[in-house]
């Protein structure tokens, strides 16, 4: 091709048709502007396609640690419900002396629970890759840091709470109480049976107990399921849309 352009300026030359080679060879250098200007737009869509896709990436990591983290917390949930309706009845003062003595739970009822932790791999990415994203004015991008700011916040908080009323109730008992050696074993024990009828201090700690764990901490997992539910129902419907 650039042979034959060589040619066409030699005759238009030799030719004397100076005019006509002035306009061929702007012709030439529009052409081969439009070459660049094309090979340019090709690189930009290229390079635009690597973008979304390390975005579309990091929102399905996002994804997958949410719907894992559902999944957890129905678990944890589902676990502790019998504890759950346990602390009712003590509080409500339903307990007696025989569901005490047939109760497999009621020693562990404030103090033993299972923990979770909240995946945080998509979070991470996110953080890290913040500039391929429209910070601005991505919605998306918006929701899910505000989503994690939140409920990061408020669990960990709740999570202290829990360690320090059980630290305090651990130490409380192993000092005072001897019917503690038992307790840890899961061993009926007459004296603990006697404290938990009768003392408003074991009524004051389980109320405590009752309150942050399954009031602060379980409504804020509660949450949490519910809003990272909608946030799956998004993060599929920005795939749909690409």
């Amino acid at each position: 091709m650039i042979k034959l352009f060589r040619k066409v300026r030699q005759r238009l030359l030799t030719q004397n048709k100076f005019g006509k080679y002035l306009a061929y060879a702007l012709g030439e250098i529009i052409l081969v502007m439009i070459g660049i200007l094309l090979a340019l737009q090709v690189n930009n869509w290229n390079e635009q396609r690597t973008l979304q896709g390390k975005i579309t990436s990091i929102y399905a990591i996002v994804k997958s640690d949410l719907e894992l983290d559902i999944v957890m917390i129905d678990e944890v949930i589902a676990t502790m419900s019998p504890e759950e309706s346990v602390l009712k009845r003590i509080m409500d003062g339903d307990m007696t002396l025989e569901d005490y003595q047939n109760c497999d739970k009621c020693e562990f009822v404030v103090g033993g629970f299972p923990d979770i932790t909240l995946k945080s791999r998509g979070l991470t990415l996110l953080e890290d890759n913040s500039t391929l994203f429209d910070i601005e004015n991505d919605s998306l991008f918006i929701r899910v840091n505000e989503f994690y700011s939140y409920f990061i916040t408020e669990i960990a908080v709740d999570m202290e709470e829990i360690e320090i009323d059980y630290s305090d109730n651990f130490a409380y008992w192993k000092t005072n109480k001897t019917w503690f050696p038992d307790n840890l074993f899961g061993i009926k024990n007459s004296e603990f049976v006697n404290y938990a009828l009768n003392s408003p201090d074991y009524l004051n700690r389980v109320a405590t107990w009752r309150r942050l764990y399954f009031v602060n901490y379980l409504g804020h997992l509660k949450d949490y399921k519910e809003s990272a539910s909608l946030l799956i129902e998004d993060l599929n419907k920005r795939n749909e849309t690409e």
